[in-house]
């Protein structure tokens, strides 16, 4: 099927185009400078300069507790109250190195787009957008961070893709498009875009996202457009009558694209190195299939869909490390070999000591602000490895668990010690190694549209309020614990839109301004399950939802309003989530030509713990600068 999809567009397009007597080509496209200049001092704390912990020292936890001081001696071959621990020879702190790399920009890139749309007859026409993307490296950030590649498709994002660490290259669309009265058919590389709602998806569910560039953090007005990924596929509609139309699709998977680890807009901790080959590799040959059926039912407007896929969104769980226990380690003997690799466990050491995780307090604040829970963490480590099994089975003899026998941990307090016990044991800060899945799902939805009319210019005349939802039961996500089990969970997803424009005076032209709520009953806007988020150093998740209504709830408003004489426009977006943070962008456009446009804005973003989908891209408050030309 995969290769049938992804031949058919030659074996169509060619012959057309080869005997195509008057074929018209345009060709128009731009180029544009976009940068992003920070205007805070904060750094991503996913990269180990941002960590909140960069030059700090922690009093080791495992020196204070008896029982883990008795554990060490012990394991150190001497006896509890005479050994390793109670000698001295254990440092009392943990402490991280101070590394002062800073970035000061979060975009400083050059795009180039050129379009070639193409009239073949009456019936076919075609267009291929090529797109060049430069970014240099001028993040001062630790390392040079690879910006594009990527492990799917050969170290690439997508199909029709190269790229290296400063630059991608790639056809976001290479279609042919055919009518014939009530039929509509497009083949090739394409984007299927569903939902109508501004940076809530709901019937938006065919393609997934590329968040290499900016993050979602473009100008809002723009929705997904540059984000939502491209693959080939045959999309097809058909008019039944005047009122219905039935659309199909039919579309290789194609996975969502986060960035990549020590980039500036990172989300993923970084002392977790995920590997994304291995759970594409395992569904690459599968086709993403979608239905829809649209139509009206006297004034109110109505849509049904149903879309059977891979999610593209990754999910993840640990894989076995490649710790080795080197001479005089406090864990040999017991637990293995002085110099073997320690199997059926998914840690690996942190030489440098510069990107591991190094003390309780790392532990959970890196744990909490990737929306894990971290006391869970440690008990997925227990049932899922059996090396850490045993480990933790002769901690609970030193009272380091809950009860002699019981690797398992349920508290705070215990967990804090264990940690630290760990890390000093292993002699080194921890870093894990993990994987990427993509899982099979069903969606179901519906929409519905309906037109208020009132007095002439009120503001309740000719509002549109739109109404979506969806139902996708077995959804999969990532467990809190990091365990190879997934959480599975039916989910819904609703969001109800109010737009309109409304001309307030007779000099300008009307404003347009759309308002939105959208709750999701399992997982907030990042597809995080709620059990993980809310926890921190000091606190472990609670429920993951502070709106009260049981699930993750998020409302935007916006609003654009041109000036009379089109050469500016002033934009306004914010989105709300309800555990407590917020994002603004007012941006203005000025386009003095047709050919010259320029846009600024800037990115406001708060939030008040990690249960809210902001704190990843909390430290990211820049002014974005746009300069176009266009041709």
């Amino acid at each position: 099927m995969k290769l049938a999809i992804s031949v058919l567009t030659l074996a169509v397009s060619l012959p057309i185009i080869q005997t195509a007597q008057a074929m018209e080509v345009d060709i128009s496209g731009f180029i544009r400078q976009e940068m992003a200049y920070k205007i805070s001092n904060d750094q991503n704390p996913q990269n180990p300069p941002g960590n909140p912990l960069n030059g700090k020292s922690r009093p080791n936890l495992a020196l204070t507790d008896p029982g883990a001081c008795a554990l060490l001696d012990v394991l150190g071959g001497g006896a509890p109250g005479n050994g390793i621990c109670s000698s001295g020879a254990i440092p009392p702190t943990l402490d991280k190195p101070k590394l002062d790399q800073e970035a000061d920009w979060n975009v400083f890139a050059t795009r180039a787009e050129v379009d070639f749309s193409m009239t073949i007859s009456d019936n076919w026409t075609g267009l291929v957008k090529l797109r060049g993307y430069y970014q240099p490296d001028v993040f001062e950030d630790y390392g040079s961070p690879n910006l594009f590649n990527v492990d799917n498709h050969g170290n690439e994002a997508t199909y029709l893709s190269h790229s290296s660490n400063h630059y991608m290259i790639d056809l976001p669309s290479a279609y042919l498009d055919y009518v014939n009265g009530p039929l509509w058919v497009r083949m090739g590389q394409q984007q299927i875009a569903w939902g109508e709602a501004l940076f809530f998806r709901v019937a938006d569910v065919a393609n997934g996202l590329d968040l290499r560039r900016h993050l979602f953090l473009d100008f809002g007005a723009e929705e997904y457009a540059d984000e939502r990924l491209s693959a080939p596929g045959i999309r097809a509609s058909y008019n039944l009558n005047q009122e219905w139309e039935l659309e199909v699709f039919a579309q290789m998977f194609q996975p969502s694209v986060l960035p990549n680890r020590g980039s500036p807009y990172n989300l993923t901790p970084y002392p977790l190195t995920i590997d994304y080959g291995p759970g594409f590799d395992k569904v690459d040959d599968n086709i993403n299939f979608g239905l829809r059926l649209r139509g009206q039912l006297g004034d109110l407007g109505v849509q049904f869909f149903a879309v059977s896929r891979h999610n593209p969104d990754p999910i993840f769980r640990l894989v076995e490390g490649g710790l080795v226990l080197p001479p005089g380690n406090p864990l040999n003997g017991p637990l293995g070999p002085s110099g073997a690799v320690v199997g059926s466990q998914p840690f690996t050491q942190d030489l440098t000591g510069e990107f591991g995780l190094n003390s309780t307090e790392d532990w959970f604040g890196t744990t909490g602000r990737g929306g894990l829970d971290g006391l869970q963490v440690l008990n997925s480590l227990v049932d899922d490895w059996d090396y850490l099994n045993d480990a933790f089975t002769l901690f609970s003899f030193f009272g380091l668990t809950d009860a002699p026998g019981d690797p398992h941990v349920s508290t705070l307090e215990k967990a804090e010690v264990i940690v630290d016990t760990l890390v000093t044991g292993f002699g080194t800060p921890l870093q894990a190694g993990g994987e990427a899945r993509y899982a099979a799902e069903n969606i179901f939805g519906f929409g519905l549209n309906y037109i208020f009319y009132a007095e002439p210019d009120s503001l309740l005349d000719q509002l549109v309020v739109r109404l979506e939802g969806s139902y996708t039961p077995d959804k999969k996500f990532t467990a809190t614990g990091v365990a190879l089990d997934f959480i599975e969970e039916d989910e819904w997803v609703t969001s109800v839109v109010l737009e309109k424009y409304h001309r307030f005076s007779q000099s300008f032209p009307a404003t347009f301004f759309i308002f939105e709520w959208m709750h999701k009953s399992e997982s907030d806007l990042l597809g995080r399950h709620l059990s993980g988020l809310g926890g921190d150093a000091k606190k472990l998740p609670g429920n993951g939802s502070e709106s009260g209504w049981g699930g993750w709830d998020g409302l935007v408003f916006a609003f654009q309003q041109p000036f009379p004489s089109l050469v500016w426009r002033v934009d306004m977006s914010v989105l709300y989530d309800l555990n407590d943070g917020y994002y603004i962008q007012p941006a203005v456009r000025y386009k003095p030509s047709n050919a010259w446009t320029i846009e600024g804005f800037v990115n406001i973003i708060e939030s008040s713990d990690t249960a809210s989908i902001f704190t990843p891209m909390e430290f990211s408050d820049d002014v974005t600068l746009r300069l176009t030309y266009q041709f």
